[in-house]
């Protein structure tokens, strides 16, 4: 089992918690299977691809800033309560994509969007191919990504210690719709490769 990793690399990066009624929206400091997996997918036009990520680098990356602005109710024109938004600067990360048939048709290198605030033009990411990952051989250890517990045979995540739970969006195949479901959030105690374990 291998994963191609890559590095990615975006100006301004808006990853949030979806949360109903904040006025506060915070940015995650992971990158989760389904925002990932689902910006792959898109960008290519298939369901196929797999992939996590978490933010990386020394301190002169990923930094937080914040910025308010008041989104437009899409019927009257009129402006909601203003938001106050969490986001990140000069970002980087690593992605491990699943190495299947749509992954081995990745380039080496390529553009593509992810993440909330498109229209504010944010989430434009430039991915480089940095190696392989190999996923055999697990070690105990915390969790640093999300990853929905249906698919931890995917990522060979063995042993559940301790989990911390929550749930993803996950998109339904060949549809644009789909379901929560339960996930293995950062700080889970589990068994699994290196690359996704806290150091």
């Amino acid at each position: 089992m291998e994963f191609i990793e890559y590095h990615l690399f975006s100006d301004t990066l808006y990853l949030g918690e979806r949360g109903k009624g904040d006025i506060f929206k915070p940015c995650l400091r992971t990158i989760p299977f389904s925002q990932i997996s689902g910006a792959l997918n898109s960008k290519f036009g298939t369901d196929g691809f797999k992939a996590v990520g978490y933010l990386s680098g020394n301190s002169e990356y990923n930094t937080i800033e914040y910025m308010t602005y008041a989104p437009k109710d899409r019927i009257s024109g009129v402006s909601k309560l203003p938001l106050q938004v969490e986001f990140l600067t000069n970002v980087f990360a690593k992605i491990f994509v699943l190495k299947n048939k749509d992954a081995e048709t990745l380039p080496d290198e390529f553009q593509m969007i992810m993440g909330g605030l498109k229209s504010k033009g944010f989430g434009a990411c430039n991915l480089k191919k940095a190696g392989i990952a190999d996923a055999r051989k697990v070690t105990p250890g915390i969790l640093k990504v999300r990853i929905p517990v249906d698919e931890k045979d995917t990522f060979n995540v063995k042993n559940i210690i301790k989990p911390v739970y929550g749930y993803l969006f996950k998109k339904i195949p060949n549809t644009y719709t789909g379901n929560y479901v339960l996930s293995l959030f950062e700080g889970s105690e589990v068994a699994a490769p290196l690359f996704l374990l806290r150091r």
